[in-house]
C-alpha cells in the first residue's frame, strides 16, 4: 500500500510542471514567466488557446489552458542602439495559423504557423521611425494600418498582407493617431490626439474632423454595425455614436472613474467591456448609463503596486475572458474561476544570484519592492527549486527593509547574504529561512556589497560605505559565528570603499576599490597591494571581478571597460574593452576559463569573449533593456542573471558549453529515452534521448517521492539524438527517477545512486 501512495503522489506532481518554450533568443525569462514584457493585445480563440503580443517583439501563446506557452521575441525590426526590437502594438489574425503584427520601427511582421516563425515582409515600405500603432482588415485580402508620431502613414494591402502600398492617401489633419478602423474601402476612420475622430468617405484621400466631446487621447474604436460604435481613452473617457462616428455622445455613466485610462474595448453579448490600470474590467449593457465592475485577478495575484492592463478579449457569454498588460501579466476568468498564468511576485532591484544545478536551486536577492514610511514589503528573496521553473517569495524578516547587494552559499544548505543598513543574513536550509546576523564590530548603516567564502569556516563581507575611520573589511574564521576588522590601509576614505571581491582561497584573494583599482592580499587580508591599470582610468568606477586563480582574471566598470591579468596583477592590467557607441556600464563579468568570458551592463548589454578578450560578439537580453547587475555562472555552465528593474531573472544555456552534445546528421524514426550510463553511479552519470522532430523538451529529475530535484533541460530542441550528463554530488544514495517529456511523447526510468 505503501509503494502504491509514493507512486500515485510522484506521478500526480509530474502533472503539475508547467514549462515554457522561448524561441531564437539565448537568454530565457525565468522571472517574470512565461515573460516580462507588457502584453498590449490578446485573442483568446478558446478557453485553452490564447494570442497575445507586445513589448521587444514578443509574441506568446498557449493551447492548452496556460499549462505550456510558446514565447517568440523575434516579431519585430530591430534598433541599433540599444540592441533590441521593437515593441509590437496592435495585432490581426485570420486564423490560428495566419496573422500579421504591427508596432515600433515601421514593424509588420507575418507568421503563416501559428506564431513558431514570422517573417518580416519586404512589401513593408514603412521607414525605421515609423511607429505603426493600428491593424484593420474588412476581410481577407484587404486591410489598413495606420502609423504616426514621428512619420505619419495610411497603408494599405489588397493581398492579405504581403505587400503594403505607403502611397495610398492622404493625411488625415493629425499624426499621432492611435487605431484604424475600416467599414469598407471608402468609409475610415482614424482615431487621434486630443480626441479628434478623423473620417474619409472617399478611401483616404479627403478627410474631415469630427469632435468626440472630449480633447484627450482616443485609443480603441469598435463598431457593431455601421451606425453603432464606441471609443474609449484617458481619463474615464468613453463615448458612442449612433450614426457611423459623426456625433458622439458621453457615456461614462455612474461608477465610470475618471481616475483611469482605458485602453481596450470589446463588445460582446450586448455588453461593452473596458480595460484600463484599474484592477476591474468595466462593463456596460445601457450605452453607459450604469457600470459594474468586474474583478479579474485571482486573491494570490492581487499585487501591493500598481499594473497596468491593455487588453481583454471574452467569450461570446461573457464569463469566460482573458486580459493582458504590464510585466507580462496573463489573467484568466473561467466562469467564477479565476487563473493567473503569469508569475510576476516582486517588483524592483534584483542585484545578486546563486544556483545549484544538482539541486535545482536558485536564489536570487534584491531591494524590497515597496519601501517607503507608510509601507515596505519584505520581498528581497525569490526562490526556486526547480531550476527557475516557479518561484516563491522568501523575507528575510518581517520587517527587513535592506537592499541585499550579494549572496554566497557554501552549498546547497548554508550560505549567507548581505546589503544595505549592515544588513547580514544566513541560512542553513537552502533559503528557506534566514537569521539575522547581530555583528557587533559591523558599524549601522552601511552597504555591505560583497560576501564571499573560500570554505565552511572562512569568509569576507565587505564594505562600500566608511563611517569615520571604521573598517570596509571583516572576516569569519569560524563560519560567521564571530567576525573581526580587516582594512585595506591604515586610513580609511573612499579609496577604500570596496565595490567587489574574488577570494581565491584563505590566503590570496582580490577586491575592486572606490579609486578604482584592483587591490591583492597573499595573507588572508592582513595587507593589500594596490595593482594599476593600462590606461591609468580614473573616470569611473569597476563593479566586478572574477579571479579563475591567484594570477588570471577579469574587472570590469564603467564606460565599457574590462580588464585582464595574467600575472597576478604583476603588470598593469590590460584594457580589453569592447567597442559600441553605447556608453555601457558593465556590471557583471562571468569567466568559465582564461578564454571564454561574458561581461554584462546597462541596456541588457552582454558581450562574449572565446579568446580572452581579442575579440568581442554582442549576445544582448534583446527581450529586455533592464540594467544587468548581477550573475552567477553554475556548475553546468549556464549563466544566470538579474536586473536593476522589474525583478528580472534570465538563464543562457547557450553562452558557455553545457555538456549537451547533439548528435543531428540521422534525425531518429520516434521519441526514444535510454537507460542511463553507467547505472549504478556515483557521482555523475549519462542520460541519451533521441528526438524525431523539434520540440519542447523537458528532462527532470525526481526523487523517490516524487520531489523536482533537477531540471536538466527545459527548452525547445531541433530534431536529433542528445546526451547529457547529470551530477549527483549533493544528493544522498538512492534510487532517483528521470522523466523525458517532448511533443506529447513522455516515459520516466528509474536509476541509482550508490554512495
Amino acid at each position: 500500500m505503501r509503494k502504491l501512495i509514493i507512486s500515485l503522489t510522484f506521478f500526480l506532481l509530474l502533472l503539475n510542471i508547467k514549462s515554457n518554450a522561448q524561441l531564437y533568443q539565448d537568454w530565457k525569462w525565468l522571472h517574470q514567466s512565461p515573460q516580462g514584457n507588457e502584453l498590449r493585445w490578446v485573442k483568446m480563440w478558446d478557453a485553452n488557446t490564447i494570442y497575445a503580443v507586445g513589448g521587444k517583439g514578443t509574441f506568446v501563446k498557449t493551447t492548452n489552458g496556460g499549462i505550456n506557452w510558446i514565447v517568440n521575441s523575434n516579431a519585430a525590426r530591430m534598433s541599433n542602439i540599444p540592441l533590441q526590437r521593437g515593441n509590437l502594438l496592435d495585432a490581426w489574425f485570420f486564423d490560428q495559423n495566419t496573422g500579421i503584427v504591427v508596432g515600433y520601427y515601421g514593424s509588420i511582421f507575418r507568421t503563416t504557423n501559428g506564431g513558431i516563425t514570422f517573417d518580416s515582409l519586404p512589401g513593408n515600405p514603412a521607414p525605421a521611425n515609423a511607429n505603426i500603432t493600428g491593424i484593420y482588415f474588412i476581410n481577407n485580402l484587404t486591410g489598413y494600418v495606420i502609423s504616426g508620431l514621428t512619420n505619419y502613414r495610411l497603408m494599405k494591402t489588397t493581398d492579405g498582407g504581403l505587400n503594403w502600398n505607403a502611397g495610398y492617401g492622404s493625411a488625415p489633419p493629425y499624426s499621432n493617431p492611435y487605431e484604424v478602423y475600416a467599414f469598407n474601402e471608402n468609409k475610415i476612420l482614424v482615431l487621434n490626439q486630443q480626441g479628434e475622430v478623423c473620417i474619409t468617405t472617399n478611401g483616404g484621400y479627403l478627410w474631415n474632423n469630427y469632435a468626440s466631446g472630449t480633447l484627450v487621447n482616443l485609443y480603441k474604436v469598435v463598431f457593431i454595425n455601421q451606425d453603432t460604435g464606441f471609443v474609449c481613452g484617458d481619463w474615464g473617457r468613453c463615448r458612442y455614436t449612433t450614426n457611423g462616428g459623426y456625433n458622439w455622445e458621453n457615456m461614462a455613466g455612474t461608477m465610470l472613474s475618471q481616475d483611469y485610462h482605458y485602453f481596450d474595448l470589446r463588445y460582446t453579448n450586448n455588453t461593452v467591456y473596458l480595460t484600463g490600470n484599474s484592477k476591474y474590467i468595466w462593463k456596460s449593457s445601457n450605452y453607459g448609463l450604469s457600470w459594474d465592475s468586474i474583478p479579474f485577478m485571482s486573491p494570490s495575484a492581487q499585487l501591493q503596486w500598481a499594473n497596468s492592463y491593455y487588453s481583454s478579449d471574452f467569450s461570446v457569454t461573457g464569463d469566460t475572458m482573458v486580459t493582458v498588460g504590464a510585466r507580462g501579466s496573463i489573467h484568466q476568468t473561467l466562469g467564477t474561476t479565476k487563473v493567473t498564468h503569469s508569475q510576476y511576485l516582486k517588483q524592483g532591484s534584483m542585484r545578486d544570484i546563486w544556483a545549484s544545478y544538482s539541486a535545482g536551486l536558485v536564489i536570487a536577492v534584491g531591494a524590497p519592492s515597496v519601501s517607503s514610511a507608510s509601507l515596505i514589503t519584505p520581498d528581497q528573496i525569490l526562490r526556486s527549486t526547480n531550476g527557475g521553473l516557479n518561484w516563491s517569495v522568501i523575507s528575510p524578516s518581517s520587517n527587513s527593509a535592506a537592499d541585499f547587494y550579494s549572496i554566497d552559499m557554501i552549498d546547497a544548505n548554508t550560505g549567507f547574504i548581505c546589503g544595505s543598513r549592515s544588513a547580514v543574513y544566513k541560512t542553513t536550509n537552502g533559503g528557506l529561512n534566514w537569521d539575522s546576523l547581530v555583528i557587533p564590530v559591523i558599524p549601522s548603516g552601511l552597504v555591505l556589497s560583497k560576501v564571499d567564502f573560500v570554505n565552511s569556516q572562512t569568509g569576507w563581507i565587505f564594505s562600500r560605505t566608511a563611517t569615520g575611520s571604521d573598517s570596509t573589511i571583516f572576516k569569519t574564521t569560524n563560519g560567521g559565528v564571530n567576525w573581526f576588522r580587516q582594512g585595506l590601509g591604515t586610513n580609511t576614505g573612499t579609496s577604500y570603499l570596496i565595490y567587489a571581491a574574488s577570494m581565491i582561497d584563505e590566503n590570496t584573494g582580490w577586491v575592486l576599490n572606490n579609486k578604482p583599482r584592483p587591490c591583492r592580499t597573499t595573507n588572508g587580508g592582513i595587507t593589500w597591494d594596490t595593482t594599476s591599470l593600462s590606461d591609468n582610468y580614473l573616470a569611473g568606477a569597476l563593479y566586478d571581478i572574477q579571479m579563475l586563480n591567484a594570477l588570471t582574471g577579469y574587472c570590469v566598470g564603467s564606460m565599457r571597460r574590462v580588464y585582464k591579468t595574467t600575472n597576478g596583477g604583476a603588470t598593469p592590467w590590460i584594457n580589453i574593452s569592447y567597442n559600441t557607441s553605447l556608453n555601457v556600464t558593465n556590471y557583471s563579468v562571468a569567466v568559465l576559463n582564461p578564454l571564454n568570458v561574458a561581461v554584462m551592463g546597462t541596456y541588457g548589454t552582454c558581450y562574449h569573449s572565446t579568446d580572452g578578450g581579442v575579440s568581442w560578439t554582442g549576445k544582448d537580453l534583446l527581450s529586455s533593456i533592464s540594467d544587468i547587475y548581477g550573475s552567477f555562472l553554475a556548475s553546468n555552465n549556464k549563466l544566470y542573471a538579474v536586473t536593476l528593474t522589474d525583478a528580472c531573472i534570465f538563464k543562457n544555456e547557450e553562452l558557455f558549453p553545457t555538456g549537451i552534445k547533439s548528435f543531428e546528421n540521422t534525425i531518429p524514426e520516434k521519441f526514444i529515452l535510454e537507460q542511463n550510463f553507467p547505472n549504478p553511479f556515483n557521482p555523475s552519470t549519462t542520460i541519451k534521448y533521441l528526438l524525431p522532430k523539434s520540440a519542447f523538451v523537458t528532462l527532470c529529475i525526481y526523487d523517490i517521492l516524487g520531489r523536482t530535484v533537477s531540471t536538466i533541460i527545459n527548452e525547445w530542441q531541433t530534431a536529433g539524438t542528445y546526451s547529457v550528463n547529470w551530477n549527483a554530488e549533493s544528493m544522498p544514495t538512492g534510487v532517483y527517477f528521470y522523466k523525458l517529456s517532448a511533443d506529447g511523447f513522455s516515459e520516466t526510468k528509474k536509476m541509482i545512486l550508490i554512495r
